[in-house]
């Protein structure tokens, strides 16, 4: 009777785990296929948080205070923000949350500067308004894939105690349960992947098609403001990091060395509109400067 017991809650365990898992990669992918539409008055800051989150939103609005002298960029990568911007008190939501992390000093490395404002209320209001829209998918699901994957593996751990227990009593009864319960946790993990997407496929889609306008004729690009947008150097930045700027200066920060300083969160990160939802959420430079795909890191979410 508790070698049945065992082996009814090993099966309970097994069952709920591989049907969690299930019901998660179905929700991500309705909203991966929902239909959604990117407005075209997407600001710099929204843009930038679409195609490569919440440090490259910190990141380009960076940029456009340096272009714009409102910030002094130093070759060692220091960021110092000059009495008069400070004083005025004209900046407003993601500026002034990055003059604000800059501290008493106004003065700070820029890999800590940008994960400062990365981490603020102004720039995690940039995601809420995207993902009210429809445009982002929402942290907690994307973390729930991952917990759920955990949960199969722990399960194919845990499915051939009762089996191993009865064997070593002498019987091999239900020897079965030891082999299929586990080998069933363990293939839904393995082939029921994470998934890496934030956006939904109709958004990277329009990321892509933007990322292409610079290359594009004059004559031949898209009307409307977001396209306008998208082949300024700040919509550059934004599409693709720092590494897409045309100054010498912000290409040269694109580098590990630079981002490490003050940023313990340093890692890779994605620059293509899907990318991978562990570096996009909580790793360091260059999600912000444009650094090639990353492999999964623990993330906190955004």
């Amino acid at each position: 009777m508790l070698y049945e017991g065992l082996h009814l809650a090993a099966l309970v365990l097994t069952a709920g785990a591989i049907g969690y898992r299930l019901v998660v990669a179905a929700r991500i992918e309705m909203m991966l296929r929902a239909e959604g539409t990117v407005r075209e008055d997407l600001s710099a800051e929204e843009l930038a948080f679409l195609a490569g989150g919440p440090r490259r939103a910190a990141a380009t609005v960076l940029f456009r205070m340096v272009r714009q002298g409102r910030l002094v960029l130093a070759e060692d990568g220091t960021v110092t923000v000059p009495d008069g911007v400070y004083a005025t008190g004209a900046a407003a939501g993601a500026e002034a949350a990055l003059i604000e992390a800059a501290g008493i000093s106004r003065s700070e490395r820029v890999g800590k500067l940008v994960a400062g404002t990365a981490a603020s209320r102004a720039v995690r209001a940039v995601g809420d308004r995207l993902r009210a829209e429809g445009l982002l998918i929402r942290p907690a699901l994307r973390r729930g894939q991952y917990r759920a994957r955990r949960l199969l593996w722990w399960s194919a751990a845990l499915a051939p105690v009762p089996t191993v227990w009865e064997l070593t009593a002498g019987s091999a009864d239900r020897w079965w349960a030891g082999v299929i319960l586990p080998a069933g946790a363990a293939a839904t993990a393995m082939l029921v992947k994470p998934s890496p997407a934030w956006v939904p496929y109709r958004v990277r889609s329009t990321l892509d098609i933007l990322r292409g306008e610079r290359e594009r004729p004059a004559a031949w690009r898209r009307t409307g403001a977001l396209a306008a947008l998208a082949v300024t150097p700040v919509g550059a930045v934004a599409l693709g990091g720092l590494s897409a700027a045309q100054e010498p200066e912000f290409r040269e920060l694109v580098t590990p060395e630079t981002w490490r300083a003050g940023d313990p969160a340093f890692g890779d990160a994605p620059t293509t509109g899907l990318g991978t939802f562990a570096h996009w959420g909580s790793c360091g430079y260059a999600g912000a400067c444009g650094g090639g795909d990353g492999g999964g890191c623990g993330s906190t979410g955004d």
